[in-house]
């Protein structure tokens, strides 16, 4: 994790691909733990609780991943604009 200095200026698209960031470790610690659960749990009905719990977070993990990849290209692009 990059802790912005009190010398750099933060824009918003930083701040919120940090926040991103930190939200994506926070899902992944869920799924794991998700993970756990869904082996120790032997009713059959939970079963398939645990089973849509772990695709739901999977879908939010892929959601925050291509939220940052679109920020980062975006943030990118315009690097490279004002470079040229």
């Amino acid at each position: 994790m990059h802790i912005f200095t009190s010398k750099e200026t933060v824009t918003p698209r930083q701040q919120r691909i940090s926040e991103l960031k930190e939200e994506l470790k926070n899902c992944e610690r869920l799924l794991k733990q998700t993970e756990m659960l869904f082996h120790m749990t032997v009713e059959e009905d939970l079963i398939e609780a645990r089973i849509y719990e772990l695709k739901s977070l999977a879908k939010v993990r892929d959601y925050l991943i291509g939220s940052i990849r679109r920020l980062v290209q975006t943030e990118n692009s315009e690097t490279e604009t004002v470079l040229t």
